[in-house]
Parts: structure tokens; sequence; C-alpha cells
């Protein structure tokens, strides 16, 4: 380098030690007799006033959000702590949770309600699970320990702000966002903090691949809301508790852990009946002089919270044949005025979301029938009735499922996603909204049907298909598992558990067909159709990398149902 192109300042140890420096090449005089390397860098760039200024202001910002923080944190440790954690989220990647919440689920899996028939009387799932263990080459993921953590402000006002934005009150009508709103600029409250931490655990888990969302730990976020249960349950009026229980509910129910969503479903049921939801018109809103436009809204806001809890009641009694937890004798079944038409395909198809057409997470109108299979054919009331009489319950159910099914547009009959008569493209415009009302129609057909299987089992021995209606259960499995087969893109880690209950009732009772026997049943044809699920888990397992268990489990349970079948067969011939 030429003298005019040497640097301007001092060399690195001159400006450390303050001195002159003559700058001079290959090595400045001080350098030399140092006998150090001579070396320039370039002075640092001056920031403009603008700039320092902005950086000052950003730093401020930060020191008040972590002095929130901290405040935040003394004020919840007058309700938190030391108290234990009542409620515990499983891991969902654990391998032991895994074979645990499979083991529950796979208990209701069987058509009917004969304990003679039930999952422990075809299939051995101990042992299975025991052999599974053994044969896994790497160890089984341990269970991880998830701690409570609270959001920010901030990523609570991100995701209120995604909530309102995106219209989501259409399909999950879960939280007052105008009453919210107003909550976020004043001092948090218990059941404020609660019911914000629980939509925000909610968004980020529906939205986490988005940036704001990147760094959130949803799971975390609920642990600590479930944590401050003791102090939440004491406020049985509180409308922002029956949110936050609410979402809870929605949000884990669908992550395999139904059990819990249904012990928060019962707590925010005695809210809810305290604050007069379950009524289309309570006595306080019946006289004109009391229509104050604020108190009509709210009401409007419960009845939207009220469809909600009612739909995933009536879900989860059906699947168990258990008694739900909300009487139809004590509510008002008035659905709601902007509830979506029957004759539209909006129920079935993506389309921009309107705050003016309430949709929620499954056809109501199906959650109102369940309520009636369940009363007429699977309470205890019921399976005391003459074999006439349920079969004529059966008769009636089956021609009004048939009356909803035949009001649903034609191009969303579920019959023709079933069989393949409609081209990919509209396939793959389904929302997984519409995905859900084919599926559980073909549910509710098999449920209806199936409860042929909880009598004295003489209809098992005479069966005659394919006019019985047992025959019609085993037909709606076959549909349900065609079905399956088609939409199997949409079978994911955050929808498995979703979908899980579905493939597993309609796996089992085919398998129960298969092993029965009988003359002149096309065995092949169904064995066929499991193999065919079997590969879809196969590619679900191989695309993992084993990194989500609920894949492994599925793919090596029903590969285990397959062997049994064809051994069986193997040696019958």
């Amino acid at each position: 380098m030429s003298g005019t192109d040497a640097p301007k300042s001092a060399c690195n140890l001159c400006r450390h030690r303050k001195i002159r420096c003559d700058r001079a090449k290959p090595a400045c005089e001080n350098c030399r007799l140092a006998g150090v390397a001579c070396v320039f860098s370039p002075l640092p760039q001056r920031k403009s006033p603008r700039e320092q200024l902005e950086e000052a202001k950003a730093q401020i910002k930060q020191l008040k959000e972590a002095l929130r923080l901290e405040r935040d944190g003394q004020h919840r440790s007058q309700y938190s702590t030391p108290a234990p954690t009542p409620i515990s989220l499983f891991d969902p990647c654990g391998f032991e949770t895994t074979i645990d919440a499979f083991r529950w689920h796979l208990q209701f899996c069987t058509p009917g309600v004969d304990p003679d028939k039930r999952l422990d009387s075809l299939f051995d799932f101990d042992a299975f699970s025991c052999g599974l263990k053994q044969s896994l080459d790497s160890p089984q993921t341990p269970a991880k320990v998830i701690t409570p953590k609270w959001p920010s402000r901030l990523m609570m006002q991100q995701s209120l702000e995604y909530f309102e934005n995106n219209k989501l009150y259409a399909i999950f009508p879960m939280v007052d966002t105008v009453a919210l709103k107003r909550i976020l600029d004043t001092e948090l409250d218990s059941a404020s903090q609660a019911c914000l931490t629980a939509l925000t655990a909610f968004i980020t888990r529906l939205r986490r691949h988005e940036p704001a969302f990147s760094e959130a730990d949803s799971c975390a976020y609920m642990q600590a809301v479930l944590s401050m249960l003791p102090q939440l349950v004491m406020e049985h009026t509180n409308i922002r508790v029956l949110e936050a229980l609410m979402i809870l509910a929605l949000d884990l129910a669908p992550q395999g852990q139904p059990q819990t969503a249904e012990l928060l479903m019962s707590l925010a049921v005695r809210i809810l009946y305290n604050l007069k939801g379950n009524l289309t018109n309570p006595m306080h809103l019946n006289s004109q002089a009391s229509l104050d436009p604020e108190q009509v809204r709210l009401h409007h806001h419960l009845r939207a919270l009220f469809w909600v809890v009612y739909a995933i009641d009536k879900e989860m009694s059906l699947r168990r044949c258990q008694p739900p937890i909300i009487n139809d004798a004590d509510c008002d079944l008035d659905l709601p005025a902007t509830y979506v038409s029957i004759k539209s395909d909006h129920q079935f198809f993506h389309s921009p979301l309107s705050l003016q057409e309430l949709l929620y997470p499954t056809d109501l109108r199906l959650a109102v029938l369940k309520s009636k299979i369940y009363r007429l054919l699977y309470s205890s009331s019921s399976l005391r009735l003459p074999e006439s009489t349920r079969l004529h319950l059966i008769r009636q159910l089956d021609e009004e499922l048939g009356e909803l099914k035949s009001q649903f547009p034609a191009v969303c009959q579920p019959d023709i996603y079933a069989k393949g008569d409609v081209p990919d493209s509209l396939l793959h415009d389904l929302s997984l909204r519409g995905v859900n009302t084919h599926l559980e129609y073909y549910h509710c057909l098999s449920k209806i049907h199936g409860a042929c299987i909880s009598g004295s089992g003489s209809a098992m021995r005479n069966l005659s298909p394919p006019s019985s209606s047992i025959e019609l259960c085993y037909q709606a499995c076959r549909s349900t598992l065609l079905y399956i087969c088609r939409i199997y893109h949409l079978v994911m880690k955050e929808t498995f558990w979703i979908y899980a209950q579905f493939i597993f009732t309609a796996v089992f009772a085919l398998y129960q067909r298969i092993t029965m026997n009988n003359f002149g049943y096309p065995v092949h044809e169904d064995l066929r159709l499991l193999e065919k699920v079997h590969g879809i888990f196969v590619n679900l397992r191989d695309a993992d990398g084993g990194g989500f268990p609920p894949f492994a489990v599925s793919e090596a349970l029903i590969r285990s149902l397959v062997t049994s079948v064809n051994g069986g067969h193997e040696e019958n011939r």
C-alpha cells in the first residue's frame, strides 16, 4: 500500500496508548520498537444524533417492559404457588404419554356398548404396547416437563389482534374482543390474565409459523392458566373465567386430552348456567326497559359460548356412550340467528370469514342429533327398551340423519367424496370444518346402526347383509376409511387426534367384522382397505422420522391387526 493509501488514523497500538503514530510502512516506529504487528483498524462510524436518540428510546422501552413483567409476576404470585398444579399437560411427543392416550381412546373405538364386544375382547393392547417398546431400535422419547410461563402483554395484544383481524370469531366464538381490548389497557386481574393467556396459547399454537409468534410457548402458557384453576373456580359468575376454561377445553380435546377437556367443560357449564347462557331470553332481558345494547351484546356472546360448549359436550358423550354434562331439558336449543344456513356451502369449503355468519368448529345440527342418538339409543333407560322399540328408534334417527344430509348442497354430499366421484381440485378446496362434518355424518350413521350390537347378540348371530342395520354400521365405517384415504394429506401432527377417533373406530369395526368369519362375507375387500390405511401411516411415520410417536404407534397397531387377520386366514385354508 502506498503512503497516500495509508489510513489517516493511528494504528491500534498507538491509538490504545494515545501517542502520536508516524503511520510508516510496513510498521510505524512505536510498533517496530515494541516488536508487534502494526495493524490499522477503521474507526467506528459515529452515529447521528437521531440514531442515538432512537437507540435510547428502544432501551427505555425494553426496561419498561422488563419492569412491567416483574410487577406482573409479583402480582400473580399472590394468587398462584405454592399450591401444586392440579392438572398437568402431557407431552404429545412423549412415547409413554402417547401409549396412555391410545389406551384411553381405543376403549371407545368398537361399535355398540355391549361389554362383551369391547376392545379387550378383540385386541390385547397391553401386549401390543409391550412388544412395540421392545421392537423400537431407538430409546423412547421421555416425557417433557412443561413449566408454566406467562406471555408478555405485547404477545397477548398480538394474539388478540390476530383473532380479531382474521375474523376467527366466526369459527371460534369464544372471546369478547370488545371487552378484552378495553381490559388490555388496564391492570389485569386473575380472570382477565387467565383469559388472555388462554387465548394467546390457542392462537400461538394455531399459528405458530407466523413470525410474530415464532418465540411463543403455547404449552407453557396453557400450563400457566391451569395452575390458576384453584383461584378461577371460585369466580362462578365471571365471564372471563368461562372464556378461559372453554378455550382450554377447545384446545386440549383435539390434542388427545379429552379427559382434561371434559373436566374443564364441567366447570365451564356451571358458570354458563349461572350466567343464564343456556337460555335464549333470560328474565333480565324480557323487560323492554332493560334492553341495554351492551347487555344484549353480552348475552349474544354468551349464547355463542353456549353452543361451542354444547357441541363439544355432545361429541364427547356420544363417543364414550356416557351421559353428557348438559341436559337438553335445561336449555333453549334455538340456533343463533347468524348461524350458517344448512344449504350454504360455506360450512364445507374455504371462504372469507365474516362476522355476519357463525360457522363454529362443527355443525350444530349434528350436535343436536348426537344428543338424541345418545338419549334414545345409548342411555341406561334406552338400553332397557324392547328390541322392537329400539329398532323403531334406529329407523327414526336414520331418517333424521338422512334428512339432514339431503339438505347439504349437492356438491357437498359426503358419499361422493368417499366413493371418489369428485375431482381432486374440489377435494382440496374442502375446509377442515367441511371434512369434519362429513366424518361426523359417518360417525353418527355408525353409532345409530351400531346400537344393534348393544342388545343380546342375536342381531349378530342372525346377520343377513346387506339389509340389516348392523351391516349399515360397517358400511359407514368403510366409507369413513375410504374418505380418509382421499384426504390423507390433512392428517398431520396438528390434526392427528381430531381424526384418530374416526379412523380407529372404523378400523376396529372392520377388524371385528373380518374376525366374525361369516359365510359369504367378502373379507379381502375390507382387508385391502385396512392395508391401504396402514400404508398412509407408514408414509406419515417415515416422513416424520419418528419425532411424533402417534404416527409410529398407529402404523404398528394397524399392522398388528392386519397381520393377525392374515394369520387367521392362513390357518383356515
